[in-house]
């Protein structure tokens, strides 16, 4: 039997760790700056302190991460632990549903975004915090959406928001974060035509130039766009955001930091576990962060979960 499973109990929906050791896999980008660098080695450092037995593996190449989580197996680990942005998470999350099973899953937010950190709360400046969640967290079962294939953990988006995902400056985003994002969908609601996305769902038809399906309730940040949405629920919340052009732009850039987007009277926000989206043939489809796939898309609650550590 697995150590982790060996070294957990079950109580109500969470299953909660003893102090038994775990044994780690960190899977790391060794070209993330210098800064998250540091961050990385204090955390190690604690998750040493604690007890914890930790292998770290750095990615030199996209895939990287996906391929070392497949091939952690539960003889060898308890939890695979990725150190990154959202990105670095849904590489890790697609290898490991491809993996054994019977390994968990914990993060080092060192990301743009780090938005699954902020839906389980984890403060990525909190080095003890995060060490003791992986540590000796609880671990959540949470329900993952599967995109024309490819996995998914917290979202995934047609229209606008996949375009500026697909032409940010990557040197922009490593050296300024967010600000690459903004200056990118800046020059896409100028330039950016705004084609009519569909989407198709409990038998229902809706039109708009955005959409969005949420596993989880935040969006780019610590934005909530689907309150509704829950990573533990087999559900997925769609919005639906039918306004174009840089008025569009606006009024949307507006109401997500003040988490009111889903109030906005035209945004249609929709509960579902299968959907398609529709678009232009080809256009991108952007998961947690990164272009996972082209449309049309099929997109559903996959059948395979994960265990999540989470803080105490």
């Amino acid at each position: 039997m697995p150590m982790l499973a060996q070294s957990m109990i079950q109580t109500d929906n969470h299953t909660m760790a003893t102090a038994q050791p775990r044994r780690l896999l960190v899977i790391h980008n060794p070209t993330a700056g210098r800064r998250r660098k540091k961050r990385l080695a204090e955390v190690v450092a604690r998750l040493r302190q604690l007890g914890c037995i930790v292998t770290a593996l750095q990615t030199t190449r996209r895939g990287d991460a996906e391929e070392f989580a497949r091939a952690a197996s539960p003889a060898d680990y308890d939890v695979v632990v990725a150190a990154g942005g959202d990105g670095t998470v849904n590489e890790v999350v697609n290898g490991m549903v491809a993996g054994q099973g019977g390994v968990a899953l914990a993060v080092i937010p060192l990301g743009t975004a780090n938005v699954l950190a902020l839906e389980i709360g984890l403060d990525p400046k909190n080095f003890d915090q995060i060490a003791q969640a992986i540590a000796h967290g609880p671990a959540r079962n949470v329900h993952l959406g599967i995109a024309n294939g490819r996995h998914f953990v917290l979202m995934a988006g047609a229209g606008l928001d996949a375009h500026v995902v697909e032409g940010v400056n990557i040197a922009l985003k490593r050296a300024t974060g967010k600000l690459a994002y903004v200056v990118e969908s800046v020059k896409q609601a100028f330039g950016y035509d705004f084609p009519e996305i569909t989407v198709r769902a409990n038998g229902e038809t809706y039109e708009g130039r955005m959409a969005v399906a949420c596993k989880g309730r935040y969006y780019g940040g610590p934005f909530i766009a689907a309150p509704g949405a829950s990573l533990e629920n087999p559900k997925l919340e769609v919005c639906i955001l039918p306004k174009s052009g840089v008025a569009g732009v606006m009024r949307y850039g507006l109401a997500l930091p003040m988490n009111k987007l889903a109030d906005l009277p035209e945004v249609t926000v929709v509960s579902a576990e299968s959907m398609v989206i529709l678009g232009p043939r080809g256009a991108p489809l952007q998961g947690d962060g990164d272009i996972v796939a082209r449309l049309p898309a099929e997109i559903s609650i996959a059948p395979q979960t994960v265990q999540l550590i989470v803080p105490e």
